[in-house]
């Protein structure tokens, strides 16, 4: 049985409300108690409880509301212009007549602005013979437009027909093959032609020529 004997205050009044008078008896040996720490210090206590209550209070979630969350603050990134790409200018031509038919004549000669007499005088002939007149075509001198394909030539004249002379295939950039033939090319009805000089004293060439020609009157 542990010993029930001790002399600390605190304890002493827990048990007894009347005044205690202490009488020292020599014959009585009191040992030393095993732990001398005070039964009980209110002090304590009451501060161990208020930390309990705080940590309590700062670990406790009410179900079903999550806790706020902290917003992230990120770093604004430069902004962007976007800068439109602007089209490309269209290629502009000057060229003879006015184009009322959508009739395209391509001549190819560097040292006149259509040919030779001998070639004026044909083109007259020919346009004649398909009852075109000079408000109904346009008259081009590729010679001075090297390098255009028929891509560029379409977007500006538009042509129904066209009439190439002395201007080839390759000079346009067309996948195509001259067979002697009217070339439908999308919406354009094509005619090659040896240049207009040289087409004058070509008698086969012209009958070939005339032979298209009355195939797009």
């Amino acid at each position: 049985m542990e010993n029930q004997l001790t002399n600390n205050a605190n304890a002493l009044r827990l048990f007894f409300t009347d005044e205690v008078f202490l009488v020292k008896d020599e014959s009585i040996e009191i040992q030393p108690l095993r732990n001398t720490e005070p039964v009980f210090v209110a002090e304590k206590v009451v501060a161990e409880v208020e930390k309990e209550s705080v940590l309590k209070t700062e670990v406790t979630q009410i179900p079903g509301i999550k806790a706020p969350e902290i917003p992230k603050i990120y770093p604004q990134a430069p902004e962007i212009t976007h800068v439109a790409a602007e089209p490309a200018p269209e290629k502009t031509f000057k060229f003879l007549g006015s184009n009322k038919k959508s009739v395209l004549i391509l001549v190819n000669d560097e040292s006149n602005d259509v040919s030779t007499e001998q070639g004026r005088e044909l083109l007259r002939k020919i346009v004649k013979a398909v009852d075109l007149g000079t408000p109904d075509f346009a008259i081009l001198n590729y010679s001075k437009y090297q390098g255009t394909g028929f891509a560029e030539l379409y977007q500006f004249f538009k042509p129904v027909t066209m009439l190439s002379f002395g201007v080839e295939i390759a000079h346009l950039k067309l996948d195509l093959v001259w067979q002697n033939e009217i070339i439908v090319h999308g919406t354009t009805r094509i005619i090659f032609a040896p240049n207009l000089h040289h087409l004058d004293s070509d008698l086969t060439a012209k009958k070939l020529l005339w032979g298209n020609l009355q195939k797009i009157k």
